[in-house]
């Protein structure tokens, strides 16, 4: 498989996951149901990420050692998803820990998608940029306690996974515009 449908099948999952986070921070759905798929998703592109960190690609017809900077933003995701399922399943009302984390990850997250648009990626360095602006809002919501935005980061995370999902199945199917 190459780079980009390894992506996009993580992809996928990441979309259903902040689908499902928006809707649960709507207050549907229960916290160990939530969880469930938080694990998921942080065990799998945990797994991903460690592939791509220490294990041997083939991609363009030849062996490459694996990619330690898509390892590390893809470690973002994981741990952004194994915490939530943590909290979740542990009842966690004071998140403000977690929300710092986000705005880390937001910095990280905006010249991510600068370097991938100097790759070339125009589609995968716009993802990013709306990702750093997802997880700005998770700081604004928990690290800076700000929950009369609770609503309107719902939503924007809903759409944020429709967005992230479909780009993702793209990438697994091989139909991304800006693959190599």
């Amino acid at each position: 498989m190459t780079l980009y449908a390894i992506l996009g099948m993580g992809l996928v999952f990441v979309g259903a996951v902040l689908i499902v986070n928006g809707i649960w921070l709507l207050g549907k759905g229960s916290d160990r149901d939530v969880a469930i798929l938080n694990f998921f998703v942080g065990v799998l592109t945990f797994l991903i990420a460690m592939w791509w960190a220490f294990g041997e690609l083939w991609a363009f017809g030849e062996y490459q050692f694996g990619n330690a900077f898509t390892a590390s933003g893809t470690l973002l995701f994981s741990f952004t998803y194994l915490w939530i399922g943590a909290n979740a399943i542990r009842g966690i009302g004071d998140q403000r820990s977690f929300g710092w984390y986000c705005i880390f990850v937001t910095v990280v997250a905006i010249p991510t998608g600068y370097l991938v648009f100097t790759g070339g990626d125009v589609g995968l360095a716009a993802l990013w940029w709306i990702w750093a602006v997802l997880w700005a809002t998770f700081w604004i919501l928990l690290g800076l306690e700000r929950t009369e935005y609770t609503d309107p980061i719902a939503w924007f995370t809903t759409a944020v996974g429709v967005v992230t999902g479909a780009a993702g199945y793209l990438m697994a199917a091989g139909f991304w515009p800006w693959a190599p």
